[in-house]
């Protein structure tokens, strides 16, 4: 079921794909449902293997949300990326990583990560003036309009179509980060 591949351009690193499940595909939205096979940490944070996350990708956007949950289903957290460029296409999409993630636990607490990255790849003439007034935009945007993106993620998620838990065995998994 991995028919849909998801691209991420970074600006410090190359850039990396992932074959994900489509969701959902309309005209500047889509949303991808992915499985993940290994341990891996959002800062501090660790992520077990088969948590699951659905994300969504906007081309009117500054962002792209990642809601994140446990192999029983439970939420995780939602992480932002502020984004550059979102392009949504048949069978894959891509979006340019702008290098700042805000965490959104279940609670509500809000973490701004990666700082120190964007004020390296500032240092570095890597951001323009523009991407840099993009992300700090984006970041209260987002800090200050959190619970009403967030409500509006969840509702997709509580369709009865749409279920966030991951697969029962492991060829049934949906996108291998």
């Amino acid at each position: 079921m991995n028919d849909y591949l998801e691209i991420k351009l970074h600006k410090n690193k190359p850039a990396q794909q992932f074959r994900c499940t489509l969701l959902k595909r309309e005209q500047g939205h889509a949303v991808l449902r992915y499985v993940s096979d290994e341990p891996s940490r959002i800062a501090d944070m660790h992520i077990e293997p088969g948590s699951a996350t659905i994300a969504h990708y906007w081309t009117h956007r500054p962002y792209v949300a990642w809601r994140m949950f446990d192999r029983t289903g439970r939420l995780i957290g939602t992480l932002f990326h502020v984004c550059g460029a979102v392009h949504i296409f048949e069978d894959h999409l891509s979006y340019e990583d702008l290098l700042l993630d805000i965490w959104i636990a279940p609670d509500g607490s809000v973490r701004i990560l990666d700082e120190d990255e964007v004020r390296d790849c500032a240092a570095q003439g890597l951001l323009s003036d523009s991407e840099r007034h993009r992300i700090d935009s984006t970041r209260r945007h987002i800090t200050e309009l959190q619970p009403e993106i967030i409500a509006g993620l969840a509702a997709f998620e509580n369709a009865d179509h749409h279920n966030v838990r991951p697969p029962s065995s492991p060829d049934q998994t949906q996108c291998r980060r």
